[in-house]
Order: structure tokens, then C-alpha cells, then sequence
């Protein structure tokens, strides 16, 4: 099919839709006003905040960019002090460019988009260690005793952890030295979170990082497709060599660059109390600026670098960037750092929705309609990031739903605040999107818009049972059992949390939370930990059922009724005289209808999960009684003896987000119109059905 034919058909298909294919941009004034959020000062006593990160892992970086070679030379000092009660020997480093190595790789071996696929000699990248020296008195070289280290699955052709012995052991707050040269070579652009494409460059997880050393042992994963990283806070100085003519954004704030008389340009950044150091380059950046200031919040510059395409965007990137700020502010802690860049990848690069500290990467199409909230979607959930990957530092190789959901479950929750519900449309003629990278042109369903939390719930009913939620990223069945898991589950579970316990309560939760643990590494024990506290209950039985099972909620209801019976047979009569004081049997015949009915409400618990659950009973009389069951057992039946049940709702105030078919949750009495509405739809739909078909057919 030609570029003409199928833009007609996308614009007939739409109109067959009753939709309409949306201009550019859409409205860029999106969102109009701001929604009330709580009290940034609360009424309720936090934790304090510590003043800096424990700053154990400081980095001093040097490293210089070969476009023409796709090649990064660099050496670094790394000062790394031990927290931990033992003396240490051994130190583990990532090498996580070795994923793309060769295709015997642990990330060449798993799937999913994040899955090292090479289909040119351009798509292989490496990290080599030159040479790794232990300063200090004496200084002691450790590069020939470098050795692999594949502790999650006994690869013995990974190479993403390399670990080294020292001839001393580090005792118990004392600080170590090293000094690394390495070199590496960047891999083409659309294969993983880093890489180059065109004139662009995404350079992340980039330098040998040192491992995390938690309760006297190491915490250093390898590179997988599934799951993302972890690292210890520290402070880094990062000057960095390339090209002149390339505009350059990283963490931290930098200085003016110098050009060289080689026509390169050295350009230095600078950032404290971070746990990673990304950066990017590009010829065709543009720079747009805002400044995000907001009573009772402290001010951020905003950067953002901006692809020349997506320039009619960039006010949209701007507002959905201070929107993240203000709400991840008020639900969590304040934003501490006075700047954060927005970087907008290049075209087919992988690198769009990426986090890191300072900075993060977006992603959206040229066509952009506000309804399908894009590049608003991705912008809140990786500036969200900043919070609680990058403050609170949870371990993502092992506990993603402490970061990707409770970011999935907030952003959600923004973007409902400040923009309303997202629209229904779909992309048709571009292939596979993913996160950030967006294709085909855009059709969007007039009036029909998704609720929170809705979009997640086809995946759970889908995917829900393969695992448990709490298990490595990497052994999970498959990237899309990890995906539910780590980010649309435990956002569901979140919000079912935020229903049960009240809005306020929930903030609460993760405001101590956030305050508590900023700049620690707390685990999923400590979450439930705090929600007991802010509580004052027991909340165990209720992780125990989302976190640690695989079991699926699903409440529905059953109602039946029959006329309201008289009695027919030997009933007591009229009462005797004094002598005969037992009342005389006589014969009943029944009575006429009076309208009455006798109602039985069954709700069953289909899923295995237990959870508490409201029903609420409309009455033909106007009264509405609202029930509560436990949901321990399989059933539980109410019964009516009255007026006729009009209608019965299960979960009328939608607290459990995670039950999988909210569809069985309603009785009505109106059962034929639902049904003529059903047909309705369903003729319409076959309607467009036959249009399309012969469209295609005259198309073909």
C-alpha cells in the first residue's frame, strides 16, 4: 500500500470510527487549571530530612567521545567508603555495555523490547577495563587479577560484572581509592537504553560502577533485559571531550565549555547526592527553558533539549515536566535539587522513558493529540522518577514495584488531577510502539476516555496468575509478566491501598516514607513497616494477598427474587375462646401480589484474593442500604423482603482497583435496555466492520 493509500485509509477508518485523526500538537494549553493537592507544610510530624546523601561512592570522571570511531576513552577515581560491619577484600563492578558484546550475553539471552537483538556489526558495544590500580600506600595494581562474576544465572560468557581482590582489606568505615582507565564502544541506538543513532548520543550506565555492599555482602546484579539498576549515593565531577557544534545536557549543572584548538569542546558537570551520572549529545538539540516556581516549593530550572521536529511540543514537555514537580512534591518529598533537564530522543532511538538522576528522557510523536496525553504521559512518570528512584533508591534488580509501580500508581494519579481522564485512540500504520517511541497516526474515539488504572487491569486478568509479584526482575516467566508486575500490578495495588485506607491516609504513607528514607535503600519490608505505623493497623494480610500472591481479585453478584409469598396451606387461626386458648389450624389460600418481592444478593469471591469489600442496595423505595463482608469466604447472601431490588452495586466507590472484571460488579433491574444498548453498539460496530473490510478490499 502506498503513503497516499494509507493515509486514506486512516482518514476514512476514522470517520468510520466517528473519531477524528487530530493536528499536530493538539492543545498545547492542556492542563487550564491547577487541582487542589494537600498542604505541601502538613499537619502531621515527617521525619526529618538528612542534609546529604551518605555520599560513600564519590566519582572524579575524565573521559573523551571518537564519533567517528563510536568509541568512549575514560578514566575515573572512584573514593568509595565502607559502611558496612566487616572488612571488605573484594569489589565488584559493573560492566554493563558487555551486554552487547556477542549474543552470549544475559541480556542477548532474555527478551522482550530491552533484549540485545544485533542485526549489524554497527548494533555490538564493550566495556574494557585497561587498567584498574588500588591507590593508596602502596599503590597496587589489580587488572591482571580481574575476573567475570555471573551470580544470578552462571553465565560464564557474561561479562557485565567484572570483580578484582585487594591485597588489604577496607576495615569498617575506612575508604578505598581506585583509580580506572577503560575504554568502550557504544552500541547503535535502537537496540537499549543507551547507544547513538544519527548525530545523537544517549550515554548511560557508561563507566565501571562499583557495586552496592548491604549488610556485609555485596548487591551486584548483572545486566539483564528485565529490571534496571542499583547504586550507591555519591558525589561526581564528570568533564567530558567531544565535538565541537554538539549540544550536551547531563546531571548536574555545568560550566561554560571550552573549545579546544583541535576543534573539540570540554564541558564539566557537577552534581551531589546522586547514585548515577548519565549524559547526552546531539547537533540538532534545541534548548528551551522554564523555571518551575510555586509557593511553599523550591525553584527548578528546567532545560529542556528538544528535537527540531517535536519544536510545536515544547511547551506541553515544559507543563507536564511542573506538573510532576508539584504533585510528586506534595505526595512525597520536595524536589532537592535546583535543576532537572527533559531530553526528547531522537527519532527510532530506544532511549526514550529513561530515568536518571537530573535528567530524563521523554518521548512522543509529531502527531500528538492532548487526548492520548503524549509526551504528558511519559513526561510525569520519568520526571516522577526523581523521587523514588532517584531519593528514596530502592533496589530495582530485585524490588521494581517499590519504584516503577508506586511511579506507575502516582503518575496515574497526576495526570488524572491536573489533565482529566486519557483518551481512547489507538495508532494505526507505524508497527510496535513502545514506551517513548511512538508510531502511526493517531485515532481518537470522540467522548471516550479510560479511568485510572483501567488500561492495567486486561494485563492482570491476562498475565496475573503466571507469577508472584515479589521475585527478581530477571526471574520472572517473561518481559511481559515482568512488566505487569514491576510497573501495572503494584500501581493497581497502590491504588486499591489509597481506597481502603482514604487520600489522606495514603498521603501520609508515602510522605513518611519518602521523608524517612531519602537517600537510603529500603525494601519492601520497610514500606509495609511504615503503612503499619502511619495505620495504626496490621496491613500484613493485605500485602500478603497483592505483593507475595499470584492470585487474582474478582468480586461479582448474583441476584434473584420471587414474588412475596403467602401462605398457602394449614396455617394458625383466629385464637380460641377462654376454654380453648390453642389457636385452631385452619386452611390459607393465598393472596393477591402486592408488588412485593423476597430478594436474594449473592456475592461471590471469584479470584483467590481476599479482600474486604461495600454493597450497596437500591431499593424501589427510594432507601439504599450499603452492606460489608470481609470476603474470607467464597460467598456471602443478603436477603430482602420488600419493595424489588432496583439495583445492587459490589465495590460501589471502586475502592479495589485490582479486581480484574468491574463488568460483574452491577446488578441492574434494567436489564433490557442494557440489552438493546448491547445490540446497539454491537450493529454499529459490525457496521464500521463491513466499511473497513471494503475499503481494504477497493484499496487492495
Amino acid at each position: 500500500m502506498t503513503a497516499r493509500a494509507r493515509w486514506a485509509a486512516t482518514v476514512v477508518f476514522a470517520s468510520l470510527l466517528g473519531g477524528a485523526l487530530l493536528a499536530p500538537g493538539g492543545n498545547a494549553d492542556a492542563p487550564k487549571t491547577a487541582p487542589r493537592l494537600p498542604e505541601l507544610q502538613a499537619p502531621y510530624p515527617l521525619p526529618p530530612l538528612p542534609p546529604q546523601s551518605p555520599r560513600n561512592a564519590n566519582y572524579t570522571i575524565e573521559a573523551r567521545l571518537d564519533p567517528a570511531t563510536q568509541t568512549i576513552d575514560g578514566s575515573l577515581v572512584l573514593e568509595w567508603r565502607n559502611l558496612g560491619d566487616v572488612p571488605i577484600e573484594t569489589f565488584p563492578f559493573h560492566l554493563y555495555w558487555n551486554a552487547f558484546r556477542n549474543n552470549l550475553s544475559s541480556t542477548a539471552r532474555g527478551d522482550g523490547t530491552r533484549a540485545a537483538r544485533f542485526k549489524s556489526d554497527r548494533d555490538y558495544g564493550f566495556m574494557k577495563i585497561k587498567r584498574i590500580v588500588l591507590l593508596g600506600e602502596p599503590e597496587v595494581d589489580l587488572t591482571r587479577g580481574l575476573r567475570f562474576l555471573a551470580p544470578d544465572d552462571q553465565n560464564g560468557a557474561d561479562r557485565t560484572i567484572g570483580g578484582v581482590t585487594a591485597p588489604r582489606a577496607i576495615p569498617p568505615g575506612a575508604t578505598a581509592r581506585f583509580r580506572i582507565e577503560w575504554t568502550a564502544r557504544i552500541p547503535y541506538g535502537a537496540l537499549g537504553r543507551a547507544g547513538w543513532i544519527h548525530d545523537y548520543y544517549f550515554v548511560v550506565q557508561w563507566f565501571p560502577k562499583i557495586g552496592v555492599f548491604r549488610k556485609d555482602r555485596w548487591n551486584a546484579h548483572q545486566f539483564h533485559s528485565q529490571g534496571e539498576f542499583f547504586s550507591d549515593y555519591g558525589n561526581y565531577d564528570v568533564t567530558l571531550t567531544l565535538p565541537q557544534g554538539f549540544v550536551v545536557g547531563a546531571t548536574g549543572t555545568s560550566e561554560p565549555a571550552r573549545n579546544n584548538p583541535d576543534g573539540t569542546q570540554t564541558v564539566r558537570f557537577r552534581q551531589d547526592d546522586v547514585h548515577d551520572f548519565a549524559w547526552t549529545a546531539s547537533r540538532r538539540f534545541l534548548e528551551r527553558r522554564s523555571r518551575f516556581e510555586e509557593a511553599g516549593y523550591a525553584p527548578v530550572d528546567i532545560r529542556l533539549l528538544l528535537q527540531p521536529e517535536h519544536e510545536h511540543l515544547a511547551e506541553r514537555y515544559l507543563r507536564a515536566t511542573e506538573v510532576a514537580l508539584r504533585s510528586y512534591g506534595t505526595w512525597a518529598a520536595p524536589y532537592p535539587y535546583g535543576h532537572i533537564t527533559v531530553v526528547d530522543p531522537a527519532w527510532f532511538s530506544a532511549s526514550g522513558g529513561m530515568e536518571y538522576p537530573t535528567l530524563f528522557t521523554g518521548g512522543t510523536h509529531v502527531q500528538a493529540p492532548i487526548e492520548l496525553q503524549s509526551p504528558e504521559t511519559v513526561t510525569v512518570h520519568e520526571a516522577g522518577h526523581q523521587f523514588w528512584y532517584g531519593l528514596v533508591g530502592t533496589n530495582e534488580f530485585e524490588e521494581a514495584w517499590l519504584d516503577e509501580g508506586l511511579n506507575d500508581y502516582a503518575e496515574a494519579k497526576a495526570l488524572e488531577l491536573f489533565y482529566g481522564p486519557m483518551g481512547l485512540g489507538r495508532r494505526y500504520f507505524g508497527g510496535k510502539e513502545s514506551r517513548g517511541r511512538q508510531r502511526g497516526w493517531p485515532v481518537v474515539a470522540p467522548g471516550v476516555s479510560i479511568g485510572r488504572g483501567e488500561q492495567s487491569l486486561s494485563d492482570l486478568r491476562r498475565l496475573g496468575e503466571r507469577d508472584p509479584m515479589v521475585r527478581n526482575s530477571w526471574e520472572f516467566e517473561n518481559a511481559d509478566v515482568y512488566t505487569l508486575n514491576a510497573y501495572r500490578k503494584p500501581a493497581l495495588v497502590y491504588q486499591t491501598l489509597e481506597g481502603l485506607v482514604g487520600d489522606e491516609t495514603m498521603t501520609r504513607i508515602l510522605r513518611t516514607w519518602s521523608h524517612r528514607y531519602q537517600f537510603e535503600h529500603p525494601t519492601t519490608r520497610d514500606f509495609i513497616a511504615t503503612v503499619n505505623e502511619v495505620t495504626g493497623q496490621d496491613w500484613t494480610w493485605f500485602f500478603d494477598e497483592t505483593f507475595y500472591s499470584s492470585g487474582l481479585c474478582d468480586y461479582a453478584v448474583v441476584v434473584q427474587e420471587e414474588p412475596r409469598r403467602r401462605a398457602t396451606g394449614y396455617v394458625d387461626g383466629p385464637p380460641g375462646d377462654r376454654n380453648t386458648p390453642t389457636p385452631a389450624i385452619t386452611m390459607a389460600k393465598g393472596m393477591p401480589d402486592d408488588g412485593l418481592t423476597e430478594t436474594t444478593v449473592t456475592v461471590r469471591r471469584l479470584g483467590a484474593v481476599r479482600m474486604p469489600v461495600e454493597i450497596v442496595v437500591e431499593l424501589a423505595d427510594g432507601r439504599v442500604v450499603r452492606e460489608s463482608w470481609d470476603g474470607r469466604d467464597r460467598w456471602a447472601r443478603f436477603r430482602y423482603d420488600g419493595p424489588k431490588v432496583q439495583r445492587v452495586s459490589v465495590d460501589p466507590d471502586h475502592k479495589l482497583a485490582i479486581d480484574v472484571d468491574p463488568s460483574n460488579n452491577t446488578w441492574r433491574r434494567e436489564e433490557g435496555l442494557a440489552r438493546q444498548a448491547a445490540w446497539k453498539w454491537s450493529a454499529r460496530f459490525l457496521f464500521w466492520l463491513q466499511n473497513l473490510l471494503e475499503l481494504h478490499t477497493v484499496l487492495g
